[in-house]
């Protein structure tokens, strides 16, 4: 996802501490990768996670990304499963963790209720108000997590590199390691009785 690099170079970029990068990609999906100089990944990331969430988050009219204290084995019907997924889009999620964290202390919700647990009246009354685009803007906001997740192990273990073949090597070296390969290969099926 990186700008293509220079063939003449096999060097890994600097990552600068992975574990810092990894939470500050949790914190704000693409600070991360800034964080580490890959600019073209941080706006790409960050765009686009970012995006992926503010839509769920506008389909679902700001009540779709919130979180109870639940024990799903007592009350699995409002266990908020979903939100596991969009916490790991970070900042954006903590007003919910700190809102249901003061619902279960039986403590008012803070920032005027932004991200506290609607009462289920409001839940029940969105289905016939905007039917399905309640579960769509669910699916976004779980979807852009699950998407910073991949991009917290990214900004964790850098870029993957595969190995060039060694320009170097006699190709007829490599012609009868992988003809000795096939015979052993065709023995092997042979003794399983594969044919």
């Amino acid at each position: 996802m990186n700008a293509p690099a220079d063939d003449s170079s096999d060097e890994l970029p600097n990552l600068r501490s992975p574990a810092l990068a990894a939470f500050l990609t949790w914190l704000l999906p693409g600070l991360g990768h800034w964080y580490q100089g890959r600019k073209f990944k941080a706006i790409l990331f960050g765009s686009c996670i970012i995006g992926i969430y503010l839509v769920g988050l506008w389909i679902g009219r700001g009540l779709v990304v919130y979180w109870t204290w639940i024990n799903p084995l007592k009350d699995s019907e409002n266990f908020r499963l979903s939100f596991i997924f969009q916490s790991f889009v970070g900042g954006f999620t903590l007003p919910g963790i700190i809102q249901g964290l003061l619902l279960w202390q039986d403590k008012p919700p803070i920032l005027d209720g932004w991200m506290a647990a609607p009462p289920q009246e409001v839940v029940n009354g969105l289905h016939p108000k905007i039917g399905r685009l309640v579960e769509i803007g669910t699916v976004y906001t779980a979807v852009a997590g699950l998407l910073n997740l991949l991009a917290m192990m990214d900004a964790y273990g850098g870029p993957v590199r595969y190995a060039q073949p060694d320009p170097e090597a006699n190709p007829e070296d490599e012609s009868a390691g992988s003809n000795a390969d096939s015979v052993t290969l065709q023995d092997s099926d042979t003794r399983s009785g594969q044919v």
